[in-house]
């Protein structure tokens, strides 16, 4: 076989080229970290990668709508803390005031106290987060939902509330795992107007109307005359509303025991996209730094032989 200068230089520029180009490879891998920079370097590993990838990202929306969800649960749940801590004062100094030997001035004054209670209540009620929207309002969520009902007259019930809800029935929810979508709030009607006992018996007031009840009726100033049915009445209202809360409020806690549990379930699937990730994706250092240091003595090699044989030539014999 007849070898020419040409085919020689030829081959050695190829050869070298070859070479510089895995060196180039290598030292790309080596600087990323990663062992496949693209999808040629390994067609079936790039494509399971990329599943892999868009699941971790499906995933970590979840995680990401998890923590939305317990925010947001969680403050709910604090303003409900603060609406029964309210109710329990109202109820407490209800009950003093039914104390037979109180003079229509001491009922006054608890009267004017539980006025004060009744603003923080509605205050409570009326609640916006930190985008300035109304928590209790269901989907109408920048409408203020509750407002006093000037036209009502007591005693106040559903049939003629002290208060007046504006917002709508709906719990605004959110995707927290790919089979479940969680009510991330409670709306006023469910939460302040439509109140049930401890039996889950719908009492006919708001928690409103019982507070309210019991003000006119111990303040002489109303014009309510003061008997111990209405009493009774409006003791036993504030009573079911405190039974009613506890019931929200254990709603609440389930839902956050849950996104606990999903939280813990979702960070460890991410755990083994990760893993899985890195399996497929990750260098492995002591092979690529072998690589390159063979790839780089080789195409040293190359190169010096290279000098020496493209300098060959019959005229050099000459």
């Amino acid at each position: 076989m007849r070898v020419s200068t040409s085919m020689i230089f030829n081959s050695g520029v190829g050869g070298m080229r070859d070479l510089q180009s895995g060196l180039y490879k290598l030292q790309n891998q080596l600087a990323t970290g990663r062992r496949i920079l693209t999808p040629a370097d390994d067609p079936i590993g790039a494509a399971e990668a990329l599943k892999v990838t868009q699941g971790k990202n499906v995933n970590e929306r979840f995680i990401e709508n998890q923590g939305q969800a317990s925010s947001k649960l969680a403050f709910a749940e604090t303003k409900l803390q603060g609406v029964q801590e309210e109710l329990k004062a109202i109820y407490e100094r209800g009950l003093q005031a039914g104390n037979g030997s109180y003079s229509d001035e001491q009922k006054a004054m608890i009267a004017t106290e539980l006025k004060q209670r009744m603003e923080s209540l509605i205050g409570l009620a009326n609640t916006r987060d930190g985008a300035g929207e109304y928590i209790f309002a269901g989907y109408k969520s920048t409408t203020e939902p509750f407002t006093r009902n000037t036209a009502a007259t007591p005693p106040y019930s559903l049939a003629g509330s002290s208060m007046e809800y504006h917002g709508d029935a709906g719990k605004p929810a959110l995707s927290v795992s790919a089979s479940r979508d969680m009510a991330v709030g409670e709306n006023g009607l469910d939460v302040f107007m439509q109140v049930r006992d401890a039996s889950g018996n719908a009492t006919g007031e708001s928690v409103f109307d019982s507070v309210q009840n019991m003000i006119d009726i111990l303040d002489p100033a109303s014009g309510v005359p003061y008997t111990q049915a209405a009493y009774n009445q409006a003791l036993g209202g504030i009573m079911d509303s405190l039974d009613h809360m506890n019931t929200v409020r254990a709603s609440i806690g389930s839902r956050l025991k849950a996104l606990d549990d999903l939280k813990t379930s979702a960070e460890d699937v991410n755990l083994n996209y990760e893993m899985r990730l890195s399996e497929l994706q990750d260098l492995d250092w002591l092979s690529a730094i072998s690589s390159f240091t063979q790839h780089k003595m080789q195409l040293d090699a190359a190169q010096t032989t290279f000098q020496q044989t493209s300098q060959m030539s019959l005229f050099s014999m000459l």
